[in-house]
């Protein structure tokens, strides 16, 4: 029979008032201290609770709602942020019932290069702790793997001896008994004290948003360069290099975590955080707000309005500051949704033709617009530096959308001078196996090793039969490769 558990200190983690009752009773093994408190798991779990017995819980809550405890002493504040209202709920019961589906909805802890896994103390909240209440404990915000400074002292956070991995499976690893009291203080900077500010601004308040976070972010980067003076599409590519310029001496969102949270197909906190710090917005901005906003309708009804008063497209576009072609496009898609009609295309810079001449003008015009374009950024681009892919209409799109030109396929139909140009840049495979097999053997005489079909396949990925059928594209490009190649073909 159980007849002790240690009552939380305010912001304790759960792991920290388990390693206390577990060295408190003299059990620094994880697996002995389950089986004396009936746990199911043979591990401590590090940031929520373990499944543990009613008697323990009784001993835990006091007075208190189970799934107070769990947001008081658990991260699920923190890490449940800015997940929707309904998901976020449904992990709250998923903890509540020490179901481990909550895993499905709450996003896990991705790895950040040089982010370590080491609980992290701040040494005056320590010397605090130790004054007020006897001893040290781990607070919640600590157990966050990102979070460098303490919030309230502005200093950088200490970081203790064992890994996060190596506590969780095996020993209990009190604060008080593991803990330095000479762990030295350095300042915080700036950028490290918001971010911080943020975790435990998230980690103590029960904040929902009360609209999606898609909506929230394009309202914020309206008020911003980031969005398109139609509103119709954000600058992913501006924003991202201006955040990492911004975060140059620490790991920030990768392009790609970027888009999807844009996209509102990634919810992990810290990388949304960055972007609001970024963007100076106070977290509790973002969850009073209540409209939803289209600011590309909100285009189009100042469109439509203008045109309404009787002044004519062209001096709309001058007053907009919009291309012609996209205000156009803007009226006429507002007016086809007025009646209920679908416009003729989903592309963002057209307008919405009345018949086949019209269209043909257009795309033609259209055509020749982005040819122009095109046509002087192509050749600035060394599209062979580091490429190990075949270079393709997709390679040669991805360029070109870091030059602002946002193209694809489906664009590409209707344009078929930019078609005929970027087809022309683009590799054959013969010449792509071509490209790989010459860098290989130069790579292999570099090195000095055996010139051999096998190591050339395999440093390759181009099959033997490949090869052979690019020998004529390897006897254009190196005449010296080409020969070499055919000593140990034949």
């Amino acid at each position: 029979m159980i007849t002790y558990f240690p009552t939380p200190y305010p912001d304790e983690s759960f792991y920290s008032v388990f390693a206390r009752y577990g060295v408190g009773e003299g059990l620094y093994s994880v697996r002995y201290c389950n089986e004396k408190l009936h746990c199911k798991q043979t591990y401590t779990d590090m940031n929520y609770i373990n499944d543990i017995t009613p008697e323990v819980k009784r001993l835990l809550t006091g007075d208190k709602d189970w799934k107070t405890v769990i947001k008081e002493h658990t991260i699920y504040n923190y890490m449940t942020s800015f997940l929707p209202a309904d998901q976020k709920e449904r992990a709250l019961e998923y903890l509540a019932q020490g179901d481990d589906k909550y895993r499905k909805i709450i996003p896990p802890f991705p790895k950040y290069e040089g982010v370590t896994n080491h609980i992290k103390y701040c040494p005056i909240c320590v010397k605090e702790d130790r004054e007020k209440y006897g001893e040290a404990y781990w607070h919640r915000e600590w157990m966050i793997p990102e979070i460098q400074a303490c919030y309230k002292h502005h200093c950088y956070l200490c970081e203790s001896a064992e890994s996060v991995s190596i506590i969780g499976k095996h020993i209990l690893y009190d604060a008080e008994s593991n803990i330095s009291i000479t762990s030295k203080t350095i300042k915080s900077d700036p950028v490290s004290d918001k971010l911080a500010a943020y975790i435990y601004e998230a980690m103590n308040q029960e904040y929902t948003l009360k609209i999606s976070l898609e909506n929230i972010l394009l309202q914020i980067l309206g008020e911003t360069g980031y969005l398109s003076k139609t509103g119709g599409k954000i600058n992913r590519k501006k924003l991202w290099n201006e955040m990492s310029f911004f975060y140059i001496n620490r790991e920030t969102v990768t392009e790609c975590r970027l888009t999807k949270i844009l996209h509102e197909k990634r919810y992990y906190p810290y990388d949304i955080m960055q972007i609001l710090a970024f963007l100076n917005i106070p977290l509790l901005r973002v969850y009073a707000m209540q409209i939803e906003r289209d600011p590309y309708k909100e285009f189009q009804e100042k469109v439509a309005s203008l045109y309404q008063q009787g002044i004519g497209m062209s001096e709309i576009s001058r007053i907009v500051n919009v291309p012609l072609e996209a205000t156009r496009h803007a009226y006429d898609v507002y007016i086809a949704e007025q009646n209920g009609e679908k416009p003729w295309h989903s592309q963002t810079y057209q307008p919405c033709p009345v018949n086949h001449k019209e269209r043909k003008a257009i795309k033609d015009a259209m055509d020749q617009e982005y040819f122009e374009q095109i046509e002087k950024i192509l050749p600035q681009i060394n599209f062979l530096e580091n490429c190990t892919r075949r270079i393709c209409k997709a390679v040669i799109f991805e360029k070109l959308e870091e030059y602002g030109i946002e193209i694809d396929g489906n664009k590409l139909k209707c344009m078929p001078k930019c078609d005929m140009l970027i087809q022309s840049y683009c590799e054959s495979y013969e010449q792509f196996w071509a490209r790989r097999v010459c860098d290989a053997v130069k790579k292999i005489d570099k090195q000095q090793l055996s010139m051999s079909v096998g190591r050339i396949v395999k440093m390759t990925s181009v099959p033997k039969k490949n090869i052979v059928r690019s020998m004529e594209e390897i006897r254009k490009r190196d005449v010296e490769v080409w020969e070499k190649l055919n000593l140990i073909l034949n």
